[in-house]
């Protein structure tokens, strides 16, 4: 599955308790009413405690032969995501991020010494992720070489991890870069405009941590991340943009505020053309999600007073991003308009 806003790090809800957990009597999901097999209640209890995840060998030392938990899991009590692994049913989230999160308390389980990385540790460390598929986690081990293994993708450690919501994680600088490295560079630039924003990295560290990478394939991708990232932009949709502008070669300066002769604030925009008049706004219709007519007024009122002061305002929503060319298209047009107003 795959994100296309983006997306924040919920907090794991509560596990049901193993009243509410099915048994021999109880069924798995509110709309099945035939029994099923027994789950116990001390594997119910531990994994309670592990969100809602258990080990092979745990259902194992708990009795469950290989047919049992097959069983299991066609009656829908268990969910089976990878090799060595299970999550009972009633306690798994169905958001992805907090399935997410219920793999890697897996993967701690199966390898105690792994530490998440890339997109996974962005998510740990409650750094904002777009565009970014979250079916599969990612770690890094002790190991020599790098594969998939059942619901992980492992790769060899290197660095040190650090403390993180979800356990230990890399750094977020290295995890910005990694992150750049696998995704590209627009869900790269918009992790790490968040993370900046933030203060949960600066520029000096990504610099560091793409210095430690630049050999490696797709480094290429975090070396553009690097160049296009900006902390001072406010959302996905703005980080979005500034790459769109930078790939045209149209400099523009995030968050400029505006001010009248008297110097009165007009408002502060989400791009300024450098060196023209030409503002260029994200339409996020976030503002406008209320229906309040005044917001409506307000914003209205702003750009009336905008145009007085000669400023051509370019407004840009999520359809235009999803158009190619279409952001630099119409900032062109503004541009050349502008000029010809100037003549």
């Amino acid at each position: 599955m795959t994100t296309h806003t983006l997306t924040q790090t919920p907090a794991l809800t509560a596990a049901p308790t193993t009243s509410q957990l099915p048994t021999s009597t109880q069924t798995s999901r509110s709309s099945q009413t035939h029994a099923i097999p027994q789950l116990d209640a001390a594997l119910l209890a531990a994994a309670s405690g592990q969100h809602g995840m258990l080990t092979t060998a745990q259902l194992r030392a708990g009795g469950l032969s290989p047919p049992v938990r097959v069983a299991l899991v066609k009656d829908g009590v268990l969910r089976h995501p990878g090799r060595g692994l299970y999550a009972v049913e009633a306690m798994v989230e169905q958001a992805p991020t907090s399935w997410h999160r219920q793999l890697c308390a897996g993967a701690f389980l199966l390898y105690p010494d792994a530490v998440l990385a890339g997109t996974t540790a962005l998510l740990a460390h409650g750094i904002a992720v777009w565009g970014a598929p979250l079916d599969v986690p990612s770690i890094v081990r002790p190991i020599q070489r790098s594969g998939g293994v059942g619901a992980f993708w492992v790769r060899p450690a290197r660095g040190v991890g650090v403390d993180s919501d979800w356990g230990p994680a890399s750094p977020p600088a290295e995890a910005l870069v990694q992150h750049a490295i696998d995704r590209g560079i627009v869900p790269g630039v918009a992790s790490a405009d968040a993370a900046l924003r933030k203060g949960r990295t600066t520029m000096a560290e990504l610099e560091k941590a793409l210095d430690a990478v630049r050999t490696w394939p797709h480094a290429s991708h975090a070396a553009s991340m690097l160049r296009f990232a900006d902390g001072r932009r406010e959302s996905v949709g703005e980080s979005r943009c500034g790459v769109a502008l930078a790939i045209a070669g149209i400099d523009v300066t995030p968050q400029v505020a505006i001010r009248d002769e008297h110097g009165d604030l007009v408002g502060r925009v989400d791009f300024l053309v450098t060196g023209t008049k030409v503002v260029v706004e994200f339409d996020g219709k976030v503002k406008y999600a209320s229906g309040d007519r005044q917001v409506l007024w307000d914003e209205k009122r702003r750009e009336d007073r905008l145009r007085a002061l000669g400023y051509t305002v370019v407004r840009l929503t999520w359809a235009d991003l999803e158009r190619p060319g279409a952001v630099a298209a119409a900032v062109q047009r503004a541009l050349a308009g502008a000029g010809r107003s100037a003549s």
